[in-house]
């Protein structure tokens, strides 16, 4: 069928010349084959107008050099239809794009080209010197911001050398088109671009925002190191962030963006705060964190003697961080390495559960004693395991766990506690405190009740049943009531004759309470200042929130515990001596039939107070 078209074809012109010979068949075929290519060339659709863009992403690629054109670069597209009616779109970078195709379509008006009106100031003037026939490959640093990757073919050299010098440009480019953002360091662990050195917490720091394979990277650098890098910005409205920032760093910036001078005052800002940073840094204790605890398995080996830590058994644990995870090593106590033990059995998280014999020998080794305590498993006829701690002395004196006697046990309470202003909180683990409450470890205390004086006679009372009637069941800081109405004046009796009046207590519901420890802190503390303001005298107060358990141990603070007398004797009496014959001790908690415990009278007996039952004190 298509033989007969083309000879069909042939009729024409072999009238108007009938000298014409008859092609022969083979030959028919050949000039049909030959006839169809030129065809299609001629069909080609003529550009009928030019698209400036910035490119959406990184996936179109420029038709001349074929190299990627990066996100948010300036692009121009010669836009045509083909033959099916498709619209299509031939993408090029600005110093790619055949000048020839220009005059045409435009007529020399860069104004006729689609999206010119949206573009930056500087990519209009690039388009109008190109419409105007300026020869742009002669200038430095593109606009287009193409961003080259090198394959790594070595074996075409002309094509490598190709893509170095677009890289070149692009590199420039990409500097141009970066975004600026302006921000407070939410840490100390940024690192200035420029100069290398830390950016301080809460210290302004500009960042260059770039785009790489699809993901936005941001290179952070100081306020006077960013007026070395030309920042491809008109006003300070295109920096993210700007309406943030304090009045004198908005200032700085439009100086900055003006080309003026920095205010000096802003490089002292800066030079201060590195310098405070940095000799922190050096000064500072190494990151490994010490922690000890009793054995939850036997899973554990001790990473120096590769022997088991046997299950409930005390362990020394060194934690580091290592890729962003904390690591924990574990040790028997005997085996841990002296080069990583802290300077205080504060910094020992955990040493405040353990047991008493336990904290005695951790206490004697921070002390100077020879080693740490060796432990040993003994199997009792019951077939159960009992635990025996060991400390060897220059006497070679053994303390043995089993022959301990029970007051014996409250001796922990005797060693000081190493007491930090550094480790006191204003919230209790995450929970806020009221003002002038304070946290330490597992103790909440109040600072400095107003008109307080220190002495060295104490009159000391614990709270609930002594001080407060409260229930258990109600909750709240108006659930309680005077215990005796006779409160309020011997309390002011006790404080005119020159006690210091301590109210020791109690809350192990703030610690138990993980859901609602907000609501037991506030119960506790609303109740103790209203009480204060109730009896209008200044009082001392501090919350024991921990408690005893299997798995922890025993609370250093908790009632018998005298954790919170020592400390209040060590660090909250203006190192005044207390006179123990004149001091007291007021509780409700004595070991009778109907008491729920004998915390109160141990607690007194272990220090050495005189002890007082409520209704016996107050109704004297």
């Amino acid at each position: 069928m298509l033989l007969f078209r083309f000879q069909n074809l042939l009729i024409p012109l072999r009238i108007q010349n009938p000298n014409l010979p008859n092609p022969p068949t083979n030959s028919i075929r050949s000039s049909i084959t030959l006839i169809r290519q030129p065809l299609v060339v001629t069909v080609m659709a003529t550009p009928t107008k030019i698209i400036a863009e910035y490119a959406k992403s990184n996936r179109s690629t420029c038709k001349k050099c074929s190299n990627s054109i990066s996100a948010n670069s300036l692009r121009l597209g010669l836009y045509s239809k083909d033959p099916r009616g498709y619209d299509v779109t031939k993408w090029h970078h600005l110093n790619c794009f055949p000048s020839d195709s220009l005059q045409p379509i435009i007529h020399g008006s860069a104004q006729s080209i689609q999206g010119f009106s949206s573009l930056k100031i500087g990519d209009q003037e690039a388009l109008e010197k190109l419409t105007a026939g300026c020869d742009l490959e002669s200038k430095q640093g593109s606009d287009h911001g193409e961003k080259e990757v090198e394959e790594g073919n070595e074996e075409k050299s002309s094509k490598k050398s190709k893509v170095d010098k677009v890289d070149e440009h692009g590199q420039e480019g990409e500097q141009k088109k970066m975004k600026v953002i302006a921000e407070y360091a939410k840490s100390n662990r940024s690192s200035c671009k420029q100069c290398t050195k830390p950016i301080p917490s809460k210290t302004l720091r500009l960042g260059l925002v770039s785009s790489d394979r699809g993901f936005d990277m941001t290179k952070w650098h100081h306020l006077r190191c960013l007026s070395t890098v030309p920042l491809q910005v008109d006003s300070v409205d295109e920096i993210d962030g700007f309406p943030s920032l304090k009045s004198n760093h908005q200032e700085a910036l439009k100086k900055l963006l003006n080309g003026e001078p920095l205010p000096i005052e802003v490089f002292k800002e800066d030079e201060a705060a590195i310098d405070e940073l940095q000799s922190k840094s050096k000064t500072s204790k190494p990151s490994a964190k010490i922690v000890t605890e009793y054995a939850k398995s036997s899973r554990s080996s001790c990473k120096k003697c590769s022997e088991v830590i046997p299950a409930k058994s005390l362990r020394i644990g060194s934690i580091s961080k290592e890729r962003g995870h904390d690591v924990t090593r574990w040790y028997h106590p005997t085996c841990f390495p002296t080069d990583s033990q802290p300077s205080s059995v504060d910094e020992i998280d955990g040493f405040s559960s353990l047991k008493t014999v336990d904290q005695e020998a951790l206490q004697k080794v921070m002390d100077g004693c020879d080693q740490l305590p060796k432990e040993v498993v003994v199997e009792g006829s019951d077939g159960q395991s009992s635990r025996e701690f060991k400390v060897r002395k220059t006497d070679e004196t053994v303390l043995d766990e089993g022959k301990e006697s029970s007051s014996k046990k409250l001796k922990v309470a005797e060693l000081e506690i190493a007491f930090s202003i550094s480790d006191v909180q204003k919230q209790y683990k995450e929970s806020k405190l009221s003002p002038n409450w304070k946290a330490f470890q597992t103790l909440i205390f109040l600072e400095r009740d107003e008109g307080l004086r220190d002495s060295g006679k104490i009159a000391a009372f614990d709270f609930d049943g002594c001080l407060a009637n409260t229930d258990v069941r109600r909750i709240g800081a108006d659930a309680w009531s005077l215990m005796f109405q006779s409160i309020p004046e011997k309390l002011n009796s006790l404080y005119k004759d020159g006690y210091k009046l301590v109210i020791f207590t109690n809350e192990s519901n703030i610690e138990r309470w993980k859901n609602k420890r907000q609501v037991a802190i506030d119960s506790k503390i609303g109740r103790l200042k209203k009480f204060i303001d109730c009896v209008k005298v200044p009082i001392q107060v501090f919350i024991a929130c921990g408690f005893d358990s299997a798995g922890k141990g025993k609370d250093l603070f908790r009632k018998p515990n005298t954790g919170m007398w020592r400390l209040m004797e060590q660090q909250f009496n203006s190192g005044i001596p207390i006179d123990m014959d004149q001091s007291f001790y007021v509780g409700d908690a004595a070991g009778r039939k109907d008491d729920h415990s004998d915390a109160d009278i141990k607690f007194a007996e272990a220090i050495g107070l005189k002890f007082h039952l409520p209704e016996d004190f107050f109704a004297a």
